[in-house]
């Protein structure tokens, strides 16, 4: 078997306690449409070459990280298993799979099949729902009606039921559970209680739990330290810490115990997992005894697949697997660096998801502001401890509901409040919140988008109106002198009005980011540089959007950037431009777009993107990559949401929460991923892996002279970032990448020879196995290569001997073909069907346009966009006029050629990125990005004009010619989908009344 690698642990942490009442613990989800037989996993096993087995009510499952091989009970097919519904599993020493039925199996892997044991009639149902080794070749095996011992050799099968001589005081009622632990001592669990009988003795004596006579004992773990835990059905968990102890209940008070306990594993070295049956995974710290629910919530789909969990397993990478009706769930091992907390999924967590702001106070709680307005003030040990919500009827004493983009607080504590609509300021416990009047004439409902508070001056940055500095002299600390921002002349000095980014530099001076380019200003002289954006230049600023800003602790000056990466600040040239080292994607950021930055508690620098984190050490500059095998669920962050935080974490705010980064070291993922033949098929034909290499090399007749040979490397953590190499030895100069999709080794038309085909993989961080995986080769001759043959034909006739290779040659390369499309049309057919029912889905079959679901949800992720980017939009509704006389008049027929036609004519009217869709009944809906109230309106004419020309002809020369009534509405700062369809449809309806064949706009759009 597979031993369990020894992973680094952190150099130095925060608190542990600190946000683990809010974090989530992260979940990949496999089931029905990822290939798993059944949705309900029974029983889990992990053997010597490191594949994952899935027992399930549906048959058994074998899972290399890319597909599941399964395997079902077929009584007319030899070696299959005996029953679909599979109790137990179990790898012996000697790396065999035995699978517990309503029969013992064992899994025959050089035939790829399975042999059924006999172990006598049985007493009650025919269920084997415990296995273990008993050291000495043979195994115990838990029945309804006792224990029974196999010797594998013999298959002679001994039975002890409880009340018989041979049993020696084993507990009566079914075998439940049964352990050898690391002493050779066997531990038997029953229905009605426990047993324990020494190395090498012959009876059991019976181990009281508790003061319940008769304890239905369901499971037994032993952890790493030697403990013995003892699960329970109704009656709690127990730890025996050596033979001979007395049992101790773990915290009996905790009713989260009491149930049916199906499951123990441990998940670190000082943590065990129990699983429940109907009551989800409580995980225990087992030098305090502290406990955490981990829980399915239906709001998350990265979270437990279910609470009615049957298995569980660590596996060699310390990842942990989870078996539970709701399907089989995974969660990778990480180093506990990064936890996440979701949004809007706990009672006492973050009430909404997408988190647009943060601020890390001063008494150490955090401050979070979303999307959709609002905050929440979070403790990170407690949860949620004040809330500041949105009220539209209240502007001057309630926060709006609009975007809360920047928070900032001052000396006494009150925390600035920078929203689309304005500038408000709360008191330090967020239990009142006002709308701040700024001197010099500002608008208060103003965007405000970036704020900070340095040497007693507030610093406003706008979202069209430029920046603004104010001194906090005035009553009650109030903003008191503009000292900045007064005059045109200073708005003037700045590269652009749009100020996204703020920071307090070393000395008396400000960095300014905005929407295009950079700044600096000496506060004292009001004096500002302007650093352009320089895309061409390797040493000048990358992109003209900066989005964020840090010094870090050797003062040196991080820009991020949209679209150009992240850029360091390394000093100035001769002309006393500033210079920039760039990071890029080829430098290993995740993504281009750079959104946020934040330093942690060991001065590394930590990146949010658009497409996860990146970590920046600040002596090497060596940037990596952090995505969810390190832990790191969210990938979207928003632009300045991030914090550092008193304990050293970084926090990024992102979409669906935020995302919580500890001070320590980040080890490099060293698990050797074990290599594996998961497919064989010489000729065409599949061949069992087992066979491979037992009795020497694999031969290749001429008749079979064509090997596909597919592998795998068992990184489960993120197998899309495992690498592929293959080589044939004496045929392949170097060696071959495979794509991860297709990690295929496809060879035909071999010449004779001996050979050895060596194939390589790694784990996800591209570390390549320390050995690799060798399957020697023999190609036989055909008759025509036989050296005599050669020579004779040669003596005959050469040219004769030429046609004939050139023949076989050409045949061969064709059963190369046929077999490489063999393998390729497994997944094309797939594709083709998948686009087939993707467009049957979306697509009005009529008219050719959107269906209505498919508009709605394209027109929400659009109209988003435009949103976040500020960029026009507009929608037109259509509607046919009079439509029902057409209906009426010349039937359905008639009604469906004017639709179709319609729909034509709408197409050939629009661009490539405007959405068509038919809403219902002869309404059209037409959206149109990057689209002003004026470029609408013209488009919506052509439209009107082109259905009112055309014509539709029908049986008996008729033609019917209709025509079309048009609203249109211009999207506003802020608008859904919903309000933005209200005013088109309310301008379509003026329409209709003004006569029709004619288009209308909103006037807040005219």
């Amino acid at each position: 078997m597979l031993g369990l690698v020894a992973l680094p642990s952190l150099a130095r942490a925060a608190p542990a306690d600190r946000w683990s009442g809010l974090a989530e613990t992260v979940f990949q989800n496999y089931g029905r449409d990822q290939g798993l037989p059944h949705p309900v996993p029974t029983a889990l096993a992990q053997d010597r070459d490191g594949f994952i087995w899935v027992g399930t009510q549906g048959g058994l499952a074998r899972w290399d990280g890319y597909r599941f091989k399964s395997y079902a009970a077929s009584p007319d097919v030899p070696g299959s298993l005996p029953s679909d519904f599979i109790k137990s599993l179990f790898i012996d020493p000697k790396g065999r799979l035995w699978v517990g039925s309503n029969s013992l199996s064992l899994y025959d892997a050089a035939g790829d099949r399975f042999e059924t044991i006999p172990l006598g009639a049985i007493n009650g149902r025919p269920d084997i729902g415990a296995i273990t080794d008993d050291g000495a070749g043979g195994l115990w095996i838990g029945t309804d009606d006792g224990l029974r011992h196999l010797d594998i050799d013999s298959r002679a099968v001994t039975v002890l039921r409880a009340g018989t001589p041979e049993a020696g005081g084993l507990p009566a009622g079914r075998v439940q559970a049964v352990l050898r632990d690391g002493a050779g001592g066997l531990w038997v669990g029953t229905a009605q209680g426990l047993a324990y009988r020494k190395p090498g003795g012959d009876g059991f004596t019976a181990v009281a739990l508790g003061e319940t006579p008769q304890t239905n004992v369901s499971v037994l773990f032993q952890d790493g330290e030697g403990r013995i835990w003892v699960g329970t059905i109704r009656y709690g968990l127990y730890a025996i810490d050596q033979p001979g102890a007395t049992p101790r209940a773990v915290n009996p008070a905790a009713t989260d115990l009491t149930g049916w306990i199906s499951a123990i594993c441990a998940s670190g070295p000082h943590e065990i997992w129990v699983g429940l049956r109907n009551r989800s995974i409580i995980a225990i710290d087992t030098r305090s005894g502290a406990m955490r629910p981990i829980r399915h919530d239906r709001a998350q789909p990265n979270s437990l697949a279910h609470d009615d969990i049957w298995a569980l397993l660590r596996d060699s990478a310390g990842s942990i697997w989870v078996g539970g009706t709701g399907g089989l769930s995974y969660h990778p091992h990480d180093a506990g660096l990064v936890a996440t907390v979701f949004g809007g999924s706990r009672r006492e967590g973050l009430s909404a998801s997408d988190v647009f702001a943060l601020l890390s106070a001063r008494d150490g709680r955090a401050w979070l502001g979303y999307f959709d307005g609002g905050i929440d003030v979070v403790d990170p040990a407690g949860g949620r401890v004040a809330a500041l919500r949105p009220d539209p009827s209240r502007p001057e004493d309630a926060l709006p509901p609009d975007i809360v983009f920047s928070l900032a607080q001052d000396e006494a504590g009150r925390v600035y409040i920078a929203t689309r609509r304005g500038l408000y300021r709360a008191d330090p416990a967020a239990s009142a919140v006002r709308r701040v009047t700024l001197p010099g004439g500002r608008d208060p409902a103003a965007a405000t988008m970036s704020l900070i508070v340095r040497d007693g001056m507030l610093w406003v940055g706008g979202e069209e109106d430029g920046l603004r500095g104010y001194t906090l002299d005035g009553p009650g600390g109030t903003p008191g002198r503009l000292v900045f921002g007064a005059t045109p002349a200073d708005q003037a000095q700045l590269s652009d009005r749009t100020i996204r980014a703020l920071l307090s530099g070393a000395g008396r001076d400000l960095w300014v980011g905005t929407r295009n380019g950079l700044n600096h200003i000496d506060i004292a002289t009001g004096a500002v540089e302007r650093i352009p954006p320089a895309p061409g230049d390797p040493q000048g600023l990358p992109d003209p959007y900066v989005s964020s800003l840090l010094v870090d602790r050797q003062g040196r000056l991080w820009v991020g950037t949209f679209g150009g990466g992240l850029a360091l600040m390394t000093g100035r040239d001769a002309d006393g431009r500033p210079r920039f080292r760039h990071f890029g994607l080829a430098q290993g950021m995740p993504h281009a777009n750079v959104c946020s930055l934040a330093m942690d508690g060991d001065g590394v620098i930590w990146a949010g993107t658009d497409d996860g984190l990146a970590r920046i050490d600040p002596d090497t500059l060596e940037v990596r990559a952090v995505r969810r095998a390190d832990g790191s669920a969210l990938v979207d962050y928003f632009v300045g949401a991030s914090a550092a935080t008193p304990a050293g974490e970084a926090l990024f705010g992102s979409k669906g929460g935020m995302t919580v980064v500890r001070p320590g070291t980040l080890p490099a993922w060293r698990f050797p991923a074990p290599v594996v033949i998961t497919d064989l098929r010489v000729g065409g034909h599949p061949m069992p892996v087992a066979r491979v290499g037992a009795a020497g090399p694999l031969v290749l007749t001429p008749e079979t002279n064509s090997l596909a040979v597919e592998f795998a490397a068992l990184d489960y953590t993120a197998p899309a970032r495992n690498r592929y190499a293959y080589r044939l030895e004496g045929y392949d100069a170097d060696w071959i990448e495979a794509d991860v999709n297709r990690r295929l080794a496809v060879y035909t038309n071999l010449p004779p020879g001996d050979y050895t085909l060596r194939l390589r993989g790694s784990n996800r961080d591209g570390v390549w196995a320390e050995r690799d995986l060798t399957l020697p080769l023999r190609v036989m001759p055909a008759w025509y290569q036989r050296l005599w043959l050669r020579l004779l034909a040669a003596a005959l006739a050469v040219v004769a001997v030429t046609l004939l290779v050139r023949w076989r040659t050409s045949y061969l390369r064709r059963r190369q073909a046929e077999l490489e499309n063999q393998i390729a049309d497994r997944t094309a057919d797939l594709r083709a069907a998948n686009d087939r029912l993707t467009h049957l889905a979306t697509t009005d079959p009529l008219t050719g346009c959107a269906n209505r679901h498919h508009f709605m949800e394209r027109a929400r992720d659009m109209i988003a966009l435009a949103n976040r980017h500020g960029t026009p939009l507009a929608l037109a509704i259509l509607d046919l006029d009079e439509f029902k006389r057409v209906n009426d008049t010349y039937g359905h027929p008639g009604g469906d050629a004017v639709l179709a036609l319609t729909g034509r004519v709408i197409a050939s009217h629009v661009r490539s990125t405007d959405l068509v869709g038919r809403i219902g009944g002869e309404e059209f809906a037409l959206l149109m990005p990057h689209t002003a109230a004026h470029g609408a309106r013209l488009l919506a004419d052509r439209l009107r004009q082109a259905i009112s020309d055309e014509c539709v002809a029908i049986d008996g020369g008729t033609t019917i010619r209709v025509t079309a009534s048009l609203g249109l509405a211009e999207l506003r700062d802020g608008e859904d989908l919903d309000a933005l369809y209200v005013r088109a449809d309310a301008a379509l309806y003026v329409a209709k009344q003004s006569g029709r064949n004619r288009v209308e706009m909103t006037r807040s759009a005219q």
